[in-house]
């Protein structure tokens, strides 16, 4: 039977006002009830589809939708589950995932059965605003209707786990779809995968893009993911995930890492002896064109240092020079550390000099200064002093850190003459010493039975406003309280002027020389 029904949206016979007390337009025409659910139907879609094209705001959307709705009510006319979709739809506009489950309701007690459709948009509605309770009781809706879960289904529940960071609820539900035989999509493996990284789990975020990369779907694009794994490897530290996606990312589909990357991955290299590894992030650097500084190179010689190999280790000294980088005793303390503990390994790195030297391979003063501190370290003065000697054959010009290291010899075997003759020809060459060369100076001094030179050195760096090292001083101490020297008091003030305390060893090997002299006294 048809009835006159005034539809909104047309031309303009007669204006009446809505509830808000808005004009709006009405024209009556001949509807069935089917037929004006339909034309509003689509009216709703096209006030979506208007409404996304315009960038309209949302409230007017979904005022306009519910004006729609309301007319069909006014008209006795029910709605029906595609009307219910649109009303969703609108309300998605603003993130209201809250009218998702109301509008369930809603049907329910109007006798409409909710389409899969709906419960798919109320699933998106509330995974957007990661909403899981009101996503509970879609889901739960949707098996009271006997609707099964699909892989659209999993994903929104995947989407609404991202967005509460629920990683284990998120692998267990990628468990059932396997235990089902369904295989996620793409974009729900992404999403968990970000949520891995987002929480610092490298490991498990490389295991599912394993498995999204074996997805037709997987894309060229999505190999960005590379990179991503490997900063979050290199800030957990995990060193296997390192060198796998550093050789994915950077070698295979060259990623350009940042300078923070690079420095995290040598440190790594350098911490489990990889001497490749970072090497090619040392080449890396080079390439992009970062400038070389200190901490590039010092995670390679630390790992090439653990290696043994000592050719290598000493070849990266040579590549900071040519990079602009002065080496420094700090930078080969890894080295030292290796080399100092083992008499062979010294011999050893002193061919390696020899070797160098003869394929006209530049010697560095850093390892040469090194060698010799080794030699004079483990006693072998007699080495030590004849490297020294050969420095001009090897193409190494003496600085003033070579002059401590062959000075630490000249201690070693007590050797004052030879000491004050290699400092002096230092000194002719215009090397300045410094406070540790005049230290070391005054501690050879204290090895002769005559120590009176140990107090010109300790004038001499007063007068050029140096700080004595503690070594020094507490050498000096100790050879006056011995010699039962009156001036052991004036050492001790100038010590504590410095800022160095007396130990309590010092304190007792005073006391214990003291002892001794009472001892002496009595017996006479």
């Amino acid at each position: 039977m048809l009835k006159r029904i005034c539809d909104p949206f047309k031309h303009r016979p007669a204006l009446a006002k809505n509830g808000a007390g808005s004009p709006i337009h009405l024209t009556c025409r001949s509807y069935t009830s089917n037929s004006l659910l339909k034309e509003i139907n689509m009216k709703m879609f096209r006030v979506l589809d208007d409404s996304a094209a315009r960038h309209h705001g949302t409230v007017k959307t979904v005022a306009k939708v519910l004006q729609l709705a309301n007319h069909l009510r006014v008209n006795g006319v029910k709605l029906n589950s595609e009307s219910y979709e649109h009303i969703l739809s609108a309300y998605s506009k603003r993130n209201d995932s809250s009218k998702a489950y109301s509008l369930l309701k809603q049907m329910e007690g109007e006798g409409v059965k909710p389409s899969r459709e709906y419960c798919q948009k109320a699933l998106q509605l509330a995974a957007k605003a990661g909403d899981s309770t009101v996503q509970a009781k879609v889901l739960n809706t949707m098996e009271q209707y006997g609707y099964y879960k699909t892989i659209k289904t999993y994903h929104y529940m995947l989407l609404c786990m991202r967005q509460n960071l629920e990683l284990e609820r998120a692998l267990e539900t990628l468990e059932q779809m396997k235990e089902k035989n369904m295989v996620p999509g793409l974009l729900s493996y992404l999403s968990v995968i970000d949520m891995a990284l987002h929480l610092h789990e490298p490991a498990v975020a490389s295991e599912l893009l394993e498995q999204a990369e074996k997805l037709d779907s997987f894309r060229e694009e999505d190999k960005t993911l590379y990179m991503r794994l490997l900063r979050c490897a290199a800030v957990e530290g995990h060193y296997a995930l390192v060198v796998s996606y550093w050789k994915k990312a950077v070698t295979d589909c060259q990623c350009s890492p940042d300078e923070g990357l690079c420095l995290y991955i040598l440190d790594i290299a350098g911490k489990h002896k990889d001497p490749v590894l970072a090497g090619d992030v040392i080449r890396t650097i080079g390439d992009l064109g970062f400038n070389f500084r200190e901490c590039h190179f010092a995670p390679l010689i630390d790992a090439f240092a653990s290696t043994g190999d000592i050719a290598s280790t000493f070849n990266v000294f040579s590549s900071m020079r040519k990079a602009g980088i002065t080496p420094n005793k700090k930078l080969a303390l890894p080295v030292a550390y290796k080399i100092g503990r083992d008499v062979n390994a010294i011999y050893k790195a002193q061919e390696t000099l020899e070797d160098m030297s003869s394929r006209g391979e530049p010697v560095d003063v850093a390892v040469f200064n090194l060698v010799i501190h080794a030699f004079a370290f483990n006693r072998k003065c007699d080495e030590a002093i004849s490297l020294y000697g050969q420095a001009k054959r090897l193409g190494v010009t003496p600085n003033s850190e070579t002059l401590d290291a062959t000075l630490d010899a000249c201690i070693h075997c007590k050797d004052t003459e030879l000491g004050a003759s290699i400092y002096q020809e230092f000194v002719s060459k215009g090397i300045k010493p410094s406070a540790t060369s005049l230290s070391k100076m005054v501690t050879l001094m204290c090895t002769n039975e005559d120590y009176e030179d140990a107090f010109t050195y300790l004038r001499r760096m007063k007068k050029l406003k140096m700080t004595p090292l503690r070594g020094c001083y507490f050498k000096l101490v100790k050879t006056l309280s011995r010699a039962n020297d009156p001036r052991l008091a004036t050492a001790l003030e100038d010590m504590r002027a410095y800022g160095y305390a007396a130990s309590t060893h010092m304190n007792e090997f005073m006391d214990k020389e003291n002892e001794k002299r009472e001892n002496l006294l009595e017996l006479v």
